[in-house]
């Protein structure tokens, strides 16, 4: 299975939208194991608390539970939540035949962000 960043992101925005008292067990249209296997994936990326099962993080996760977003999480969901910016992240970072990192495409989506505000261009 490969990483699929739409997945990612629709877990980070769903997460964010909790409230302290909820968990994210599933999302509409994404199967478990896709979706245990992305929550492990941004668990060992730092952007997510979650619980997997099998806890192991050597075996791949058949279930999970996504308790909140770390701090890294709760900025990558306000960096994409823009439906625009995603788009043009899509075409721009993560377009067909291109094979960047995720932290290319959080520098990308801070460098957009930092554009439409030119305090913030002044900054990086």
């Amino acid at each position: 299975m490969h990483r699929d960043m739409d997945v990612i992101r629709q877990i980070a925005l769903a997460t964010a939208e909790l409230n302290h008292s909820q968990a994210l067990q599933s999302l509409d249209g994404i199967d478990d194991h896709t979706f245990a296997m992305h929550a492990q994936w941004m668990a060992e990326a730092g952007l997510v608390h979650a619980s997997l099962s099998p806890p192991n993080s050597k075996a791949p996760a058949r279930f999970a539970v996504v308790f909140r977003l770390t701090w890294a999480g709760c900025e990558f969901a306000d960096a994409v939540r823009s439906e625009s910016t995603w788009s043009m992240a899509k075409t721009k970072v993560l377009g067909p035949g291109m094979s960047f990192t995720f932290d290319v495409l959080k520098d990308w989506l801070k460098a957009e962000i930092a554009q439409g505000f030119p305090a913030l261009r002044q900054l990086t």
